[in-house]
């Protein structure tokens, strides 16, 4: 092997088609498009195995096979000369690229059609520059599986530290999530992030914080298994995408032949969260003892913008922030037993809306949909929708304003489970949505445990079946 497997790194990420020529016994060949080739170690690469049957049928018959590979930084070809040993079914590395088809495939509504079938092991016989397709004259990016970074890594100790840091001065849940997406930003350049938090209610993920984009997004929602985030929660794995536009196109395409075929209805689509047309994805599970904390996405619209390290370091930021969050959430509920033990703290003025040529909005809470509309508008469902119509209607009734996180917890309408009720986060998604889609009212904290309720305008409440 005259060069290096491990040098064509950017060569497996997906970027540009890989080709794959087999030969039947005959000596018939056959031409094939592959959407990824992956990297096993120096002398072997795995080949995803779905709708190939006539390249495999000539690899049962004639195991001999080349792939044509491409650096998309120079845009050089290489020629790998293959032969077959294996096809996996399961395990470590076809779970891996099993997950990343998946997640594409869920996009396009084509879960379970669009599947990987096995991982085909090939020994890497040899490996060498193609002539008729030498790229750009430019320096050949090496390192063991990433291209080097040198002094311009993103990732380093004093940047790791300054973000845990930052993780240690966070006095609240809220801080702590904007602090750490603003660091991602700041001190790595992932510009834009999410982190979801899971509802026990819903089955769903739910959006509590984000950085980079033009609106926040919170309250958005991905179910279990939906997209990249939704395999992520779904797998607890990890799933880093470099060239998700073109396999998105791949998929679709793959997508209009389902159905055509009647295997895939057309409202199966999910639409992709964040970035209307991201070319990277990377997407990190916080667990804590094995508990899904969050999901945490980085994306971009670079194509390979995410490298092996990247994903390496996100993991073990996610663990340490899965504790963080956990230790911020027990410190607060703990804060918050202290606080009431303490008695009622003086009660907060609130400014009476002005009565005359005042805004006015009408609230309608959805019963059986457990959902919230101003205006006709939606603004949020589920707990967060209960918590606010109760608020809302005991100011109506007493003109109450100050409430707090244990008659929550108490109240049993609210059916707030003993153990992880998640309260707090519930209440940042709550104050979230209301500043983005009804700054007229507002949910503000006065103290440890406690907050008010701020309407600056007239509320019209009606409840609907």
């Amino acid at each position: 092997m005259t060069i290096p497997l491990a040098s064509l790194a950017s060569c497996f990420q997906g970027l540009i088609p890989a080709t794959l020529y087999t030969c039947s016994k005959d000596g018939v060949p056959n031409v094939a498009l592959l959407s990824h080739v992956d990297y096993v170690d120096s002398n072997h690469v795995a080949l995803s195995f779905q709708f190939f049957n006539k390249s495999r049928k000539n690899i049962a018959e004639n195991p001999q096979a080349l792939v044509r590979v491409y650096d998309p930084d120079t845009m050089q070809c290489y020629e790998l000369e293959l032969r077959y040993v294996r096809s996996e079914t399961a395990g470590p590395l076809f779970e891996s690229m099993a997950l990343r088809i998946e997640a594409i495939a869920s996009h396009s509504g084509l879960r379970g059609i669009f599947k990987l079938l096995a991982a085909d092991i090939y020994e890497v016989i040899s490996v060498a520059k193609a002539a008729d397709e030498a790229g750009l004259h430019a320096p050949h990016l090496a390192g063991p599986l990433a291209p080097s970074r040198g002094t311009d890594a993103l990732f380093t100790l004093r940047a790791l530290q300054e973000l845990s840091d930052r993780i240690h001065r966070a006095g609240d849940l809220e801080t702590l999530l904007d602090s750490v997406l603003e660091a991602l930003d700041s001190l790595f350049g992932f510009g834009h992030a999410m982190i979801l938090l899971p509802d026990e209610a819903t089955g769903r993920l739910v959006t509590i914080a984000s950085h980079g984009y033009p609106e926040n997004g919170v309250g958005s929602e991905v179910g279990l298994g939906e997209g990249i985030i939704g395999m992520v929660a779904e797998a607890r794995k990890p799933i880093r995408i470099a060239g998700l536009l073109r396999e998105m196109l791949y998929a679709h395409a793959v997508a209009e032949r389902a159905r055509g075929q009647g295997l895939c209805p057309e409202d199966r689509r999910i639409p992709l969260p964040g970035l209307a047309s991201p070319e990277s994805q990377l997407g990190i599970p916080l667990l804590a003892q094995g508990d899904l904390v969050a999901v945490l996405c980085v994306e971009s619209r670079t194509p390979y913008r995410f490298h092996e390290e990247d994903k390496g370091y996100l993991e073990v930021l996610g663990n340490y922030l899965a504790i963080a969050i956990q230790n911020t959430q027990l410190r607060e509920r703990s804060e918050e037993a202290e606080a009431e033990a303490r008695g009622p703290s003086l009660p907060v003025p609130v400014a009476p809306p002005a009565a005359g040529g005042a805004r006015s909005h009408e609230v309608t809470y959805y019963a059986s949909e457990e959902c919230i509309l101003v205006d006709g508008e939606y603004l949020i469902r589920s707990l967060p929708a209960k918590i606010l119509w109760k608020i809302l209607r005991e100011h109506e009734e007493s003109g109450r304003t100050e409430f707090t996180n244990r008659e929550l917890r108490l109240d049993k309408s609210l059916n707030l489970p003993d153990f992880k009720d998640n309260l707090e986060s519930r209440l940042i998604l709550l104050r979230r949505r209301l500043d983005q889609r009804c700054p007229d009212v507002r949910i503000v904290p006065a103290g440890r445990g406690r907050f008010v309720l701020e309407p600056k305008a007239l509320l019209a409440l009606t409840e609907k079946p």
